[in-house]
């Protein structure tokens, strides 16, 4: 009893320990030899409990570091087949399929025979790099050692499938579980729903739902989500609203991301007055506009060219300490450039520091284009330096966005200087440069200079 208590206490301190010392794994084998030297042997079971709590810690390393100490050891515990899939599943979400397989094969070459879980960890890893005849191949073996695939084998499988946008595929699996009795859960629904809506395939996703209804199992919040979100792509805001009022009469909660994609909704077919009152309605429904919900809302008033409007709620936010990130001040300051507000636009760019946000390629390139916008290309180039100088390194869209200003401003000669800029760092002219290029090329056809350098960039 009291080395069981003693082990207890030591697993205790190795979990507080770990969370500290995340990714040592010298900490982790350390651990095993403070455990040797209290007079306890761990067996196969507290290593798994070990490399367990590592994995969930998304520390593989250190799990496979104690896996390996178990083979060095005089007495050699026996890691349970648990402590293998934790492994393999970690390794699966690092990425390292290749790697997971290879620990599958040491399995069963050490006498281990893989479960369901093993199976279900490795299929999911294989089909979420598409790697479809790998998984396929599992699938088979599992069944020849009479591991038949359940509810969530399928699901993993239709799922994947859904989102690489392989329907038909999606939908074969499905008759071949329903073939195989085995009933999709909500899960397996949502996926076909998703895949169909994701294709706008509305009226499809509508049948499986109809169907999934019709099986007894009950639709959930993510499902009339992932609904309403479909009609509101193809701005069919009327059916996105009944399905919303049947959620409610079905006594479902509505989540931020529902209210956040009925707000897309408002705002993609113009309803702007629609989009504010469901903003502010959310609180009466218990819950709170998130960073989302304002950059959705934002985002939809100044697309609707209501920038005195988004601009007013904005500094209400501010007011109210709504949690605002880099993404939201972008939405604004992409907003005021549009709206030609460029000094409230470099007012509020100034400010960022100040509120402890750190402007990233985005915000700059937005601030570029907008000082390019009103013909402040000096502004421009030095605001381009000082990106650089900050840490922030241009990419690809900031170099053609102040290339196109300068094209626009027939600042040729500085447009040559950052054209092999952009090209020695890799990048290449977008459409729209290009076509400005050919523009400027096809009205300044006796610039020698200028064509002779086109020839060596283009």
């Amino acid at each position: 009893m009291m080395l069981r208590s003693s082990t207890r206490a030591s697993l205790r301190f190795f979990r507080r320990q770990s969370e500290s010392q995340f990714g040592n794994v010298d900490y982790a084998i350390l651990f095993v030899d403070h455990m040797d030297n209290m007079g306890y042997q761990p067996d196969g079971h507290t290593f798994g409990a070990i490399i367990n709590g590592l994995c969930k810690m998304g520390n593989t390393p250190a799990a496979i570091a104690i896996l390996r100490k178990t083979e060095t050891r005089k007495c050699k515990p026996s890691v349970t087949v648990a402590g293998y899939n934790a492994i393999v599943d970690s390794l699966c979400k690092d990425g390292l399929v290749s790697e997971a397989l290879s620990l599958f094969s040491e399995m069963t070459t050490k006498g281990l025979q893989p479960d369901t879980i093993t199976y279900d960890r490795l299929i999911q890893g294989l089909c979420t790099f598409s790697k479809w005849q790998e998984a396929a191949s599992l699938l088979s073996e599992r069944k020849q050692k009479g591991i038949m695939p359940d509810t969530h084998t399928f699901t993993i499988l239709v799922d994947a499938l859904c989102k690489e946008g392989k329907i038909s595929s999606a939908r074969a699996i499905l008759g071949q579980m329903v073939r195989m009795g085995k009933e999709p859960d909500v899960v397996t629904y949502h996926s076909m729903i998703a895949g169909y809506c994701f294709q706008n395939q509305m009226e499809e996703a509508l049948k499986v739902f109809d169907l999934m209804v019709h099986k007894g199992c009950q639709p959930d919040v993510n499902t009339y989500t992932t609904l309403i979100h479909g009609w509101c792509k193809i701005k069919r805001i009327n059916k996105a609203i009944y399905l919303l009022d049947e959620m409610i009469n079905n006594g479902l909660n509505l989540d931020v991301v529902t209210w956040n994609t009925l707000i897309y909704g408002f705002c993609k077919v113009g309803k702007r007055l629609a989009a504010k009152e469901l903003f502010f309605t959310m609180h009466k429904f218990g819950q709170c506009p998130d960073v989302f919900s304002c950059a959705i809302i934002l985002d939809g008033l100044f697309k609707c060219h209501l920038s005195s409007d988004a601009i007013s709620l904005f500094r209400e936010m501010e007011k109210n300490n709504l949690d605002l990130n880099i993404v939201t001040y972008n939405v604004v300051l992409r907003g005021m450039c549009h709206a030609r507000k460029l000094n409230d636009a470099l007012e509020l760019f100034s400010c960022l520091p100040a509120k402890g946000l750190k402007p990233d390629q985005y915000t700059y390139t937005i601030m570029i284009q907008g000082l390019c916008r009103e013909g402040l290309l000096i502004d421009a180039e030095e605001m381009l330096m000082n990106m650089e100088e900050h840490g922030c390194l241009p990419d690809s869209c900031t170099y053609n966005v102040f290339i196109q200003g300068l094209l626009r401003r027939n600042a040729f000669l500085k447009s040559i200087k950052y054209f092999q800029i952009m090209k020695d760092k890799g990048f290449a002219a977008n459409a729209t440069t290009m076509e400005l290029l050919v523009d400027y090329l096809s009205t300044h056809k006796g610039e020698n200079a200028f064509q002779e350098f086109v020839q060596k960039i283009v």
